[in-house]
C-alpha cells in the first residue's frame, strides 16, 4: 500500500481552507506550512483570455526522496506506505534537508525548533480518517488514497483526468501527488514550482573534509600514538635488559640500607573524582554522539553502528534524549567543581602556564623517547609537564566549545544555519580533542615510565622519586613551603583552607 494524492486544478477555487485546517490540526509556527496555496495568472487581458491557476502545494512524498539523504540524525524517513515523513523526537532542527526538496515543501519551525513538512496527516490516516486538508477542501478538488490499488478512487481519478505529477525533464523524483488537467499542470510547472535542489555547505563540508578526516585521519593517529607507546617501551625494556648484563659499577654506598621517601599528594580526591566522571562521560558521549549521525552520508562508521545503539535504548529518539541529558549532567557537575577545586581557575591557569623550559622540554622529550637523548638533558619541569599542560590547554578549551555548540544544538539558539554551524564547530572540537585524549592516554596508560602518574590519579599520591625526576619543579615548591608536611599538595586544599592558609 502507497499512498497518493491527485488535485484537481479546475476545482480548486484558492480558499486556502485546506491551509488553515493543516495549521490547526498541526500548530505550525510563524513561518512553517505544511501546504499552501499559491495564485498565478497567465494569459493576456488584450485577448480577452487571463485566467487564473491555483496552485495548491504540498510534499510530493518521492519515491527518491532526496531530503533524507541531508537528514543527519535519520529523522526524515519514509514509512512503509511511502510516505514521507520526520519524527519530532530525533530532528534537531538543522533544516540541512530544507534545500534537498525540489518543491520547497520543508520549513525550519522557530517556534517548535524542529523542520517542519506535510506527513499525508500519517497518525490520522492510521485511524481510517482523511488528511486534513483532504477532509476540509470545499472544493472537493483533493483526492488520497492507495494508489498501488488500481479500483481506488484515487487511482481511478488519475487515470479518468490524465493526472501526473510536477516533474521537468531535468527533475523528477518520484513524486506522488498528480495534478489535473494537462493545461492547468502545464500552466503551474511554467512557474518554475519545481526547483532545482542542493546540498547545504555544512554537507558538502561533513561528507566532504570532516567525515574522511575522522574515519581515516583520527582513527590512524590514535592507532600510531598507541603504537608509538610500544615501540618506546620495547626500547626501554631492551635497554634495561643490557643494563641488567653489563657489570655492577662500584659504588661505596652500595651496600647502605634503602629508604623509601615518602610519597607526595599529587591529586585531591575532588579532582580524582572529577577526572574519571569526565572519563565515563566522554565514552558515553563519544559513543552516543557517533550513533547520532545516523544516515549513510554522515555516520562515520556506517549505518550498523548508528542503528545498534538505537536499538540498544529503544529507538533513536531515546538516544538523543540520553546524549542530550548526559551532556547537560556533564556539564553543571565538570565546570562548577572543576571552578572549584581550582579557586576559579587560578590554581588550574596557574599549574598550565607554559615557560621557557618547557619549550625545551617539548624539544628534548622526543628525541629522548627516540632513544637520541638522555633523560639528564630534559629541563626540570613543574608539576605537569608540557605534553600535560598542553592536553590541559585543549581539554579546557575544547570542553567549552563543546558545552557551548552542544547548548546551542539541545536548546535550538538561533535559527537553522547557526544550529548546522554548531553542528560542525561540535564534530570538530570533538576530533581535536580526540587526538590531544589519544596521545594523553598514550603517555599515561602505555608508556611504563609514565604509570606513576596515572596510579596518581587513582590512589592521590605520587612517587617521590618519581616526582623529583619528573617535577623536579613542584617538589622543589612543595618542600620550600612551611606547611608541605601537612598539606603537600595546592589542588588538597579547599579555596577556603587555601584562602586561611595565604592569610597566615
Amino acid at each position: 500500500m502507497r499512498y497518493a494524492m491527485m488535485i484537481d486544478l479546475d476545482e480548486c477555487v484558492g480558499c486556502q481552507a485546506c491551509v488553515s485546517s493543516c495549521k490547526e490540526r498541526w500548530d505550525s509556527g510563524p513561518g512553517a506550512a505544511r501546504d499552501w496555496v499559491m495564485t498565478f495568472a497567465y494569459g493576456a487581458r488584450d485577448e480577452g483570455d487571463l485566467s487564473l491557476a491555483f496552485y495548491p502545494g504540498l510534499c510530493n512524498h518521492c519515491d527518491d526522496h532526496p531530503c533524507t539523504e541531508d537528514c543527519p540524525t535519520g529523522a526524515t524517513y519514509q514509512d512503509e506506505h511511502g510516505v514521507v515523513v520526520v519524527d519530532p523526537d530525533v530532528c534537531i532542527g538543522c533544516g540541512n534537508c530544507v534545500p534537498k526538496c525540489p518543491y520547497g515543501a520543508r520549513h525550519a519551525d522557530a517556534k517548535k525548533g524542529i523542520v517542519e513538512k506535510c506527513n499525508f496527516c500519517s497518525p490520522h490516516v492510521a485511524r481510517g480518517e482523511q488528511p486534513a486538508c483532504v477532509a476540509t477542501c470545499l472544493a472537493e478538488c483533493r483526492h488520497f488514497g492507495d494508489v498501488d490499488d488500481p479500483n481506488s478512487e484515487v487511482s481511478r481519478l488519475i487515470r479518468e483526468r490524465h493526472a501526473k505529477p510536477l516533474t521537468t525533464n531535468e527533475i523528477d523524483v518520484g513524486p506522488r501527488v498528480y495534478y489535473a488537467p494537462p493545461d492547468k499542470r502545464l500552466q503551474v510547472l511554467a512557474q518554475s514550482v519545481v526547483r532545482r535542489y542542493d546540498s547545504t555547505l555544512f554537507t558538502h563540508l561533513y561528507r566532504d573534509v570532516t567525515r574522511p578526516v575522522a574515519r581515516w585521519g583520527i582513527a590512524p593517529l590514535i592507532a600510531l600514538a598507541a603504537a608509538g607507546g610500544m615501540l618506546v617501551n620495547l626500547r626501554m625494556y631492551l635497554q634495561e635488559r643490557r643494563q641488567q648484563r653489563a657489570p655492577a659499577a662500584p659504588s661505596e654506598d652500595r651496600d647502605a640500607p634503602a629508604t623509601a621517601a615518602p610519597p607526595l599528594q599529587r591529586h585531591a580526591a575532588g579532582m580524582r573524582f572529577l577526572h574519571w566522571f569526565n572519563l565515563l562521560s566522554w565514552v558515553l558521549l563519544l559513543s552516543t554522539g557517533t550513533a547520532l549521525m545516523a544516515t549513510a552520508g554522515f555516520a562515520l562508521f556506517g549505518t550498523g553502528f548508528a542503528d545498534k545503539m538505537a536499538s540498544w535504548v529503544g529507538g533513536r529518539g531515546n538516544l538523543i534524549w540520553l546524549h542530550a541529558v548526559w551532556g547537560l549532567l556533564w556539564a553543571t557537575i565538570i565546570v562548577p567543581l572543576f571552578l572549584y577545586f581550582k579557586r576559579g581557575g587560578i590554581e588550574a591557569i596557574r599549574e598550565i602556564w607554559p615557560t621557557y623550559d618547557d619549550l625545551a622540554w617539548m624539544w628534548i622529550k622526543p628525541l629522548v623517547l627516540l632513544g637520541l637523548r638522555d633523560e639528564t638533558d630534559l629541563p626540570p619541569q613543574d608539576k605537569y609537564n608540557f605534553g600535560q599542560k598542553l592536553f590541559a590547554i585543549s581539554a579546557m578549551s575544547g570542553t567549552a566549545i563543546i558545552i557551548a555548540s552542544g547548548l546551542v544544538m539541545t536548546f535550538h539558539l538561533g535559527d537553522a544555519p547557526v544550529v548546522r554551524t554548531a553542528i560542525m564547530i561540535h564534530k570538530l572540537a570533538v576530533m581535536l580533542a580526540l587526538v590531544g585524549i589519544a596521545v594523553h592516554v598514550t603517555m599515561a596508560a602505555i608508556l611504563v615510565e609514565e604509570r606513576p602518574a596515572l596510579w596518581s590519579m587513582i590512589v592521590g599520591q605520587i612517587d617521590r622519586r618519581h616526582a623529583q625526576e619528573r617535577s623536579a619543579k613542584w617538589v622543589a615548591q612543595l618542600e620550600s613551603q612551611p606547611s608541605a608536611k601537612d598539606h603537600p599538595a595546592s589542588d588538597e586544599l579547599t579555596p577556603a583552607e587555601q584562602g586561611a592558609k595565604e592569610k597566615r
